[in-house]
């Protein structure tokens, strides 16, 4: 066989092999349809007219999810069928997502070795830490909606039992991460550890004073302030005022929750590497990040690689302001008791390194690989060949490092509260939503039938 055309042949199946792993790089790692600008907008316009069951077209739609992403349609159809008051509905799907969670996690530590070079768009979605703590939050005022008040309380202690576990979770995927023997860099895990939630706390509080078991309500109130005292990177805000359960008051309450807003959103962020002799130099065009020298032994000089990294982004609030009017016509304003998204941008922040991590190596081993591959090709192809196979080997590469973008869109930013002395029996509460300009947005009423030992408990929304 002539040598130049026996080069053309391999030069054309290397070429066809490069596009093939192209285009399946290009399929795992675009985003889903339910993240499509198109999409988000639609259900951006839904939330905002509290058109649930528009909303809820929309997250059915069985071409808006892949079928790695089940986790995510669960979030979302989960939480679109707690604002509807379909409290049942909303169970059933969150605990689908408790259970694909715990599937999911079990899954990742037994595929831990030589996960190191698998981009996790390629992989199913296995949720943030938040969306796991949150789901229980909500499964727990499903229940108080239903009147089970013993499921309830079982769902804030899974609540409190996965916060004494996160760290160690994350401690022992870092570990599995580190024990791959394709992993360089040290690994410096994020500090900020939720180790409490006021939130929680407030429904385990209301609950044992409906039950008037007021020593451990007191547990639960003494627990909130500590929620606040010892983690300010999760509340950098005032608690808001809460009677003390054992002191004196009306001896009927209505507790007003309302969720607004919306939580934040994945972002990405593109990052470049560039090398000298054993040594990386990773930065980015973005002002927030400073460029990071990380010592790579025999790394040559001279190569540049590219990857991009996923962040949190808070949305632009629409309600500024709560109010609720009594029955007689008492105003009082809500005040903020959790930042959920405050708690998941910093939540995701403490995984950060290990993202890093990955995406660091998996791109220096990529890129080093293809390098070479393509030095060989130009020993071996005309130029033109050469270039064409350059080409396709950066473009494998590039669309190969996509950040992961995956996130639920659901999840409130914030929980506010008020606590409102009424008479026993039939008493009607307003809530009036607020923008940043004093603008009125929504006003609703809820009526609700006040009796001793219950929760008298008013949860509501509004993005």
């Amino acid at each position: 066989m002539n040598k130049s055309f026996g080069h053309r042949v391999a030069f054309s199946k290397a070429v066809a092999g490069l596009l093939l792993l192209f285009g399946v790089l290009l399929l795992s790692s675009c985003a889903s349809a339910i993240h499509s600008p198109k999409v988000v907008k639609s259900l951006d316009d839904a939330l905002v007219s509290r058109d649930i069951n528009a909303a809820l077209k929309i997250v059915d739609n069985p071409r808006h999810y892949k079928e790695k992403e089940r986790l995510l349609y669960y979030l979302d159809a989960g939480m679109l069928h707690y604002y509807n008051g379909d409290w049942e509905r909303s169970n059933e799907l969150l605990e689908e997502a408790e259970a694909a969670i715990e599937r999911l996690y079990t899954k990742s530590v037994a595929r831990a070795a030589g996960s190191m070079l698998l981009n996790d768009n390629t992989l199913e979605y296995s949720g943030e830490d938040y969306e796991d703590i949150y789901i229980n939050v909500f499964k727990a005022l499903n229940f108080l909606n239903l009147g089970d008040i013993d499921a309830a309380f079982v769902e804030i202690r899974r609540l409190d039992d996965k916060l004494e576990y996160l760290e160690q979770k994350h401690a022992a995927i870092a570990k599995d991460l580190i024990k791959d023997g394709e992993a360089k860099m040290d690994l410096k895990s994020g500090r900020r550890r939720f180790h409490s939630s006021a939130l929680a706390r407030y429904l385990s509080m209301v609950m044992y004073d409906a039950a008037r078991q007021k020593d451990d309500a007191r547990i639960d109130y003494d627990n909130i302030q500590f929620a606040f005292a010892s983690q300010p990177e999760f509340y950098p805000f005032s608690p808001p005022e809460i009677v003390h359960p054992q002191k004196s008051k009306a001896a009927n309450v209505v507790h007003v929750m309302s969720f607004i807003n919306r939580g934040p959103y994945k972002r990405a962020r593109e990052m470049h590497i560039h090398t000298s002799e054993d040594l990386l130099l990773v930065g980015s065009v973005d002002k927030e990040i400073e460029v990071t020298a990380i010592p790579w032994p025999d790394i040559k000089e001279g190569y540049y690689f590219k990857f991009s990294l996923p962040y949190l982004k808070q949305r632009e609030p629409r309600v500024y302001r709560v109010d609720a009017i009594g029955p007689e016509g008492q105003r009082y304003r809500l005040q903020k008791l959790e930042d959920l998204g405050l708690v998941a941008k910093r939540s995701f922040e403490a995984k950060e390194p290990m993202i890093l991590m990955k995406s660091v190596t998996r791109s220096v081993l990529k890129g080093v690989m293809a390098e070479e591959a393509k030095a060989e090709s130009a020993k071996q192809t005309t130029s033109f060949g050469a270039s064409l196979l350059s080409l396709a080997v950066d473009a494998a590469i590039l669309f190969g490092e996509n950040a992961d973008l995956r996130l639920s869109q659901f999840f409130p930013k914030a929980a506010m509260i008020a606590e409102i002395p009424v008479s026993a029996g039939q008493n009607t509460i307003r809530l009036e939503y607020y923008s940043q300009y004093g603008n009125l947005l929504y006003s609703e009423e809820h009526t609700l039938d006040v009796k001793p030992n219950q929760p008298n408990l008013i949860n509501t929304w509004c993005f």
